[in-house]
Protein backbone atom coordinates (compact mmCIF):
# COMPACT_ATOMS: atom_id res chain seq x y z
CA UNK A 1 0.00 0.00 0.00
CA UNK A 2 2.84 2.37 0.91
CA UNK A 3 4.53 1.67 -2.48
CA UNK A 4 1.31 2.47 -4.34
CA UNK A 5 0.91 5.75 -2.43
CA UNK A 6 4.54 6.69 -3.19
CA UNK A 7 4.05 5.95 -6.90
CA UNK A 8 0.93 8.15 -6.98
CA UNK A 9 2.73 11.03 -5.20
CA UNK A 10 5.80 10.79 -7.47
CA UNK A 11 3.61 10.58 -10.55
CA UNK A 12 1.76 13.70 -9.47
CA UNK A 13 5.08 15.57 -9.19
CA UNK A 14 6.17 14.91 -12.79
CA UNK A 15 6.39 18.26 -14.62
CA UNK A 16 3.96 18.83 -17.43
CA UNK A 17 5.48 20.62 -20.39
CA UNK A 18 2.86 22.87 -21.95
CA UNK A 19 2.83 22.85 -25.73
CA UNK A 20 4.43 25.95 -27.23
CA UNK A 21 6.16 26.95 -23.98
CA UNK A 22 9.69 25.93 -25.02
CA UNK A 23 11.82 26.94 -27.97
CA UNK A 24 13.20 24.01 -29.93
CA UNK A 25 16.68 22.87 -28.99
CA UNK A 26 19.56 21.89 -31.23
CA UNK A 27 18.57 19.82 -34.27
CA UNK A 28 14.84 20.27 -33.54
CA UNK A 29 15.04 18.62 -30.09
CA UNK A 30 11.93 18.81 -27.89
CA UNK A 31 10.48 17.10 -24.80
CA UNK A 32 8.93 13.64 -25.28
CA UNK A 33 5.61 13.61 -27.16
CA UNK A 34 6.40 17.00 -28.70
CA UNK A 35 8.01 18.07 -31.97
CA UNK A 36 9.61 21.23 -33.28
CA UNK A 37 7.15 23.48 -35.08
CA UNK A 38 8.96 24.75 -38.16
CA UNK A 39 6.97 27.99 -38.29
CA UNK A 40 7.35 29.21 -34.69
CA UNK A 41 10.52 27.30 -33.60
CA UNK A 42 8.64 26.11 -30.50
CA UNK A 43 7.96 22.62 -29.18
CA UNK A 44 4.34 21.66 -29.72
CA UNK A 45 2.28 18.47 -29.62
CA UNK A 46 3.55 16.25 -32.41
CA UNK A 47 0.21 16.34 -34.25
CA UNK A 48 0.30 20.16 -34.27
CA UNK A 49 3.86 20.56 -35.64
CA UNK A 50 4.10 22.29 -39.02
CA UNK A 51 7.05 21.78 -41.39
CA UNK A 52 9.73 24.46 -41.67
CA UNK A 53 8.65 27.42 -43.79
CA UNK A 54 10.12 30.77 -44.68
CA UNK A 55 8.01 33.79 -43.72
CA UNK A 56 6.70 35.87 -46.61
CA UNK A 57 9.34 38.23 -47.96
CA UNK A 58 12.33 36.51 -46.30
CA UNK A 59 13.32 34.10 -49.07
CA UNK A 60 15.24 36.08 -51.68
CA UNK A 61 15.46 34.45 -55.10
CA UNK A 62 18.41 35.11 -57.37
CA UNK A 63 21.00 36.10 -54.76
CA UNK A 64 23.01 32.89 -54.61
CA UNK A 65 26.25 34.29 -56.09
CA UNK A 66 28.35 37.39 -55.53
CA UNK A 67 27.31 38.68 -58.97
CA UNK A 68 23.65 38.51 -57.85
CA UNK A 69 24.20 40.15 -54.45
CA UNK A 70 21.32 42.24 -53.11
CA UNK A 71 22.52 45.83 -52.49
CA UNK A 72 22.62 47.18 -48.96
CA UNK A 73 21.44 50.82 -49.12
CA UNK A 74 24.29 53.35 -49.06
CA UNK A 75 25.39 53.77 -45.45
CA UNK A 76 27.14 56.79 -43.94
CA UNK A 77 30.73 56.43 -42.72
CA UNK A 78 29.22 56.04 -39.24
CA UNK A 79 25.74 54.59 -39.55
CA UNK A 80 22.91 53.01 -37.60
CA UNK A 81 22.41 49.29 -38.28
CA UNK A 82 20.74 48.24 -41.51
CA UNK A 83 18.63 45.15 -40.79
CA UNK A 84 17.53 42.32 -43.05
CA UNK A 85 15.55 39.16 -42.26
CA UNK A 86 16.36 36.21 -44.47
CA UNK A 87 15.68 32.52 -44.87
CA UNK A 88 17.63 29.67 -46.44
CA UNK A 89 15.31 26.78 -47.32
CA UNK A 90 16.73 23.40 -48.25
CA UNK A 91 17.10 24.43 -51.90
CA UNK A 92 18.97 27.71 -51.23
CA UNK A 93 22.74 27.55 -50.85
CA UNK A 94 23.49 31.19 -49.95
CA UNK A 95 22.24 34.77 -49.63
CA UNK A 96 24.61 37.49 -50.86
CA UNK A 97 24.51 41.21 -49.94
CA UNK A 98 26.60 43.94 -51.59
CA UNK A 99 28.05 46.70 -49.42
CA UNK A 100 30.05 49.72 -50.63
CA UNK A 101 31.35 52.16 -47.99
CA UNK A 102 31.43 55.78 -49.20
CA UNK A 103 34.67 56.76 -50.94
CA UNK A 104 34.72 59.94 -48.82
CA UNK A 105 35.31 58.03 -45.55
CA UNK A 106 38.81 58.54 -44.15
CA UNK A 107 38.70 55.29 -42.19
CA UNK A 108 35.82 52.85 -41.87
CA UNK A 109 35.01 49.48 -40.35
CA UNK A 110 32.11 47.16 -41.03
CA UNK A 111 30.21 45.60 -38.13
CA UNK A 112 27.99 42.71 -39.20
CA UNK A 113 25.97 40.36 -37.01
CA UNK A 114 23.85 37.32 -37.78
CA UNK A 115 21.40 35.74 -35.31
CA UNK A 116 19.68 32.44 -36.05
CA UNK A 117 17.85 29.62 -34.20
CA UNK A 118 19.95 26.65 -33.07
CA UNK A 119 17.02 24.37 -34.00
CA UNK A 120 18.20 23.94 -37.59
CA UNK A 121 21.42 23.89 -39.59
CA UNK A 122 24.03 26.38 -38.43
CA UNK A 123 24.89 29.38 -40.59
CA UNK A 124 28.14 31.11 -41.48
CA UNK A 125 28.77 34.77 -42.29
CA UNK A 126 31.67 35.81 -44.52
CA UNK A 127 32.91 39.16 -45.86
CA UNK A 128 34.32 39.17 -49.41
CA UNK A 129 36.20 41.72 -51.49
CA UNK A 130 34.09 41.52 -54.65
CA UNK A 131 36.74 43.06 -56.89
CA UNK A 132 39.30 40.47 -55.82
CA UNK A 133 36.62 37.75 -55.57
CA UNK A 134 38.11 36.52 -52.31
CA UNK A 135 37.07 36.27 -48.65
CA UNK A 136 38.58 38.83 -46.28
CA UNK A 137 36.72 38.05 -43.05
CA UNK A 138 34.85 35.22 -41.35
CA UNK A 139 32.48 35.26 -38.41
CA UNK A 140 33.48 34.82 -34.77
CA UNK A 141 31.49 34.66 -31.55
CA UNK A 142 30.01 38.08 -30.83
CA UNK A 143 31.81 39.77 -27.90
CA UNK A 144 28.57 41.48 -26.82
CA UNK A 145 26.26 38.50 -27.28
CA UNK A 146 22.87 38.72 -25.58
CA UNK A 147 23.33 35.13 -24.40
CA UNK A 148 20.06 33.70 -25.74
CA UNK A 149 20.50 29.90 -25.49
CA UNK A 150 17.96 29.24 -28.28
CA UNK A 151 19.84 31.36 -30.83
CA UNK A 152 23.39 31.58 -32.15
CA UNK A 153 25.07 34.94 -32.75
CA UNK A 154 28.06 35.40 -35.04
CA UNK A 155 29.86 38.66 -35.83
CA UNK A 156 32.39 40.24 -38.16
CA UNK A 157 34.13 43.51 -37.26
CA UNK A 158 36.79 44.50 -39.78
CA UNK A 159 38.43 47.65 -41.12
CA UNK A 160 37.61 47.97 -44.82
CA UNK A 161 38.60 50.29 -47.67
CA UNK A 162 36.35 53.22 -48.61
CA UNK A 163 34.79 53.02 -52.07
CA UNK A 164 35.46 49.29 -52.48
CA UNK A 165 32.67 46.81 -53.24
CA UNK A 166 32.29 44.15 -50.54
CA UNK A 167 29.96 41.19 -50.27
CA UNK A 168 28.44 39.63 -47.18
CA UNK A 169 27.38 36.04 -47.68
CA UNK A 170 25.12 34.02 -45.37
CA UNK A 171 25.42 30.30 -46.02
CA UNK A 172 24.93 26.95 -44.29
CA UNK A 173 27.92 25.80 -42.22
CA UNK A 174 27.09 22.08 -42.34
CA UNK A 175 26.54 21.65 -38.57
CA UNK A 176 23.29 20.59 -36.90
CA UNK A 177 21.53 19.31 -40.02
CA UNK A 178 19.55 16.45 -38.36
CA UNK A 179 21.36 14.14 -40.82
CA UNK A 180 20.02 16.32 -43.65
CA UNK A 181 16.44 16.47 -42.36
CA UNK A 182 16.73 20.07 -41.05
CA UNK A 183 19.31 21.56 -43.44
CA UNK A 184 17.63 25.00 -43.53
CA UNK A 185 17.33 28.06 -41.30
CA UNK A 186 16.11 31.64 -40.94
CA UNK A 187 18.20 34.57 -39.76
CA UNK A 188 18.40 38.24 -38.83
CA UNK A 189 21.32 40.18 -40.29
CA UNK A 190 22.46 43.63 -39.18
CA UNK A 191 25.17 45.67 -40.91
CA UNK A 192 26.59 49.04 -39.99
CA UNK A 193 29.67 51.16 -40.65
CA UNK A 194 31.73 52.63 -37.83
CA UNK A 195 35.04 54.32 -37.08
CA UNK A 196 37.72 51.64 -36.63
CA UNK A 197 38.86 51.16 -33.03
Amino acid sequence: MRALWLAVVLGACAPEVTTGSYLCGAEESCPPDQACDGVTDTCVLTAMAEPFACADGTEHAGDDTSAQARPVPMLACVSPPYRETGCLPLSDGADWYKLTPPATCTAVAVQARIVYPISYEGLALELWDLGMNSPVGTDVACPDSIGDPAHAERCITLTINPGVNYGLVVKPNGNGTCDGACAYNRYDLSVQLATPE
